[in-house]
C-alpha cells in the first residue's frame, strides 16, 4: 500500500497510457478500465475537485445522462439498463480525471500513447502477415480488395472504421510530435518512425472518411505553427513541402498498387446518388450498393422521417433501431428492412432515439472537444474533434464502445489540461 501511494503519480500516468492504448481490444481494457476505477477508489481523498468543472464534467457525461433522463422512454428495462451501462464511462473518466490533482505531461503522453500504439499495430500486421499469408497474396494479386482493411480488423476482433479512427488519431499525433522539442535525434527518429508506420497502417485499413480526417488533421497542426510563427517560417515552409509530397506519393503508390482504391473513393463511392430512396430497384443492390453512400443517404432520410413522429422524446436508446426497422417495413423498403441498417449518423441516431434535445447534446459533446481545443490552442485537440465530428456522419461511434471510450477517455484528459489553464489565469 505503501508503495503504491508512493508512486500513484507514476501510476495513475501508467493506467491512462495502457488504458488509451488498448482500447481496440475490448475485453483487455474493460478489465483495465475496471482496475482503474478501483485504484482511484482507493486513493480518493487524493482526487480534488473544483465546483467550476462541474460543467465540463456533466458535458463529457451528457450521453450518459440522456440515457438516465429518458430511461423511461424504453419498452424493455433491461434493453434501456445495457445502453445506459454502454456510455457509464462517460461519467467515470470525467469524474476520475478532472479530479487528478496534478497536472497530466500532455506531450508527454502523447507521445507514450503514439509509440505504445504503433507498436501495438505493428505486432498485429506482423501476427496477420503470418496467421493469414493466403489473403496477403490474394490481395497483392488485386483479389478482393474490398475485405483487405475489414478482414485484418476483424482479426482481432475490432470493427475497421473504428480501429481506423484510432489510427487517424495516432497519425495526427504523430505528426503533432514531430513539431515538439525533442531530447535527442533518436527520438526525432523515433517520432518520423511512427507516423510513417502509422499512416501506412491508416492505408492498410483504409476506410475513406479516416484517411480523409488524418490529412485535414495533419494539415490543421501545420496551419496552426503557420499562424502562431512558433518555428522559423523557412523550416514551416520544408516541413509542408515534405509533408505535402510524402502524403501524394504514398497515395498514389497505394493507388498504383492498389487500382481498387480509386474506384473506392470515386465512383465506388458516390456513384447511383439519383436512386436515393430507390434501393429495391436495383438487381442486387447487396452486391451493387451495400456500403456506397447512396444507401447511407435513404437510412438518414428514413430515420429523419421517423424522428419527425417523436421530435421531443424521441423513441428510447433501446426501441430506436427496432423502430427503425419497423419503419423500412412499413414503407416497404425491403433491402434496408432485410439487412436491418442502424442510421449509421450518430447525429440523426440521437435525433430518432431522444429527440431535439438528443441532437443538442451530441453536438455540445462532440463541439465542447473543439472549444477545448481552441482556449488551449492545441491544434492536436482540434483535431481529435474534427476526426470525432466527421466520422460520426458515417458511422455511430456514440453506441460503440471503441468510440464511447475514445472520446471519453481523451475529453476528459483535454478537459484535465484545461482545469490547469484556468488555475494560471486566475493566479
Amino acid at each position: 500500500m505503501k508503495f503504491l501511494e508512493k508512486k500513484y503519480e507514476d501510476i495513475y500516468n501508467c493506467f491512462l497510457v495502457v488504458i488509451a492504448s488498448t482500447l481496440i481490444f475490448r475485453k483487455l481494457s474493460t478489465v483495465l478500465i475496471m482496475a482503474f476505477v478501483l485504484f482511484n477508489i482507493l486513493f480518493f481523498k487524493k482526487l480534488k475537485y473544483d465546483k467550476k468543472n462541474i460543467v465540463l464534467l456533466i458535458i463529457i457525461a451528457s450521453p450518459f445522462l440522456l440515457d438516465v433522463l429518458f430511461f423511461w422512454n424504453n419498452d424493455s428495462l433491461v434493453s434501456g439498463l445495457k445502453s445506459a451501462e454502454k456510455r457509464l464511462t462517460l461519467l467515470i473518466f470525467p469524474l476520475f480525471i478532472l479530479g487528478f490533482s496534478k497536472k497530466i505531461d500532455f506531450l508527454k503522453l502523447i507521445q507514450s500513447y503514439v509509440g505504445t500504439m504503433t507498436i501495438i499495430l505493428t505486432i498485429l500486421f506482423f501476427r496477420y502477415l503470418i496467421l493469414y499469408p493466403e489473403n496477403v497474396t490474394k490481395y497483392l494479386k488485386g483479389i478482393h480488395l474490398w475485405e483487405m482493411g475489414y478482414h485484418f480488423s476483424s482479426s482481432f476482433f475490432m470493427h475497421a472504421p473504428a480501429l481506423n479512427m484510432h489510427v487517424s488519431f495516432v497519425t495526427v499525433g504523430a505528426f503533432f510530435l514531430l513539431f515538439s522539442k525533442r531530447s535527442s535525434k533518436y527520438m526525432l527518429v523515433f517520432q518520423i518512425t511512427s507516423f510513417l508506420l502509422s499512416f501506412f497502417y491508416l492505408l492498410i485499413i483504409n476506410t475513406r472518411v479516416a484517411v480523409l480526417t488524418s490529412i485535414i488533421g495533419c494539415f490543421i497542426v501545420l496551419t496552426h505553427h503557420f499562424l502562431n510563427k512558433t518555428m522559423k517560417t523557412e523550416k514551416l515552409v520544408k516541413m509542408a513541402v515534405l509533408t505535402i509530397l510524402f502524403i501524394v506519393v504514398a497515395l498514389s503508390i497505394f493507388a498504383k498498387s492498389f487500382p481498387y482504391v480509386t474506384h473506392k473513393y470515386t465512383k465506388g463511392s458516390f456513384s447511383n446518388l439519383d436512386m436515393v430512396g430507390k434501393l429495391d430497384e436495383f438487381e442486387n443492390p447487396e452486391k451493387q450498393i451495400y456500403g456506397k453512400l447512396v444507401t447511407r443517404v435513404t437510412i438518414w432520410k428514413s430515420a429523419i422521417s421517423l424522428s419527425k413522429e417523436r421530435i421531443f422524446t424521441g423513441f428510447g436508446s433501446s426501441d430506436g433501431k427496432k423502430e427503425l426497422i419497423k419503419y423500412y417495413e412499413e414503407t416497404d423498403q425491403k433491402f434496408l428492412a432485410r439487412n436491418k441498417f442502424p442510421t449509421h449518423n450518430q447525429y440523426i441516431d440521437f435525433l430518432l432515439k431522444f429527440g431535439l434535445l438528443g441532437l443538442l447534446v451530441v453536438l455540445i459533446y462532440i463541439l465542447g472537444i473543439g472549444w477545448l481545443g481552441i482556449k488551449l490552442n492545441n491544434p492536436l485537440i482540434i483535431s481529435f474533434c474534427v476526426i470525432f465530428f466527421i466520422c460520426n456522419f458515417t458511422d455511430d461511434f456514440l453506441i460503440r464502445y471503441d468510440g464511447i471510450t475514445f472520446s471519453g477517455l481523451w475529453f476528459s484528459i483535454f478537459a484535465h489540461q484545461f482545469k490547469f489553464l484556468k488555475k494560471v489565469e486566475i493566479e
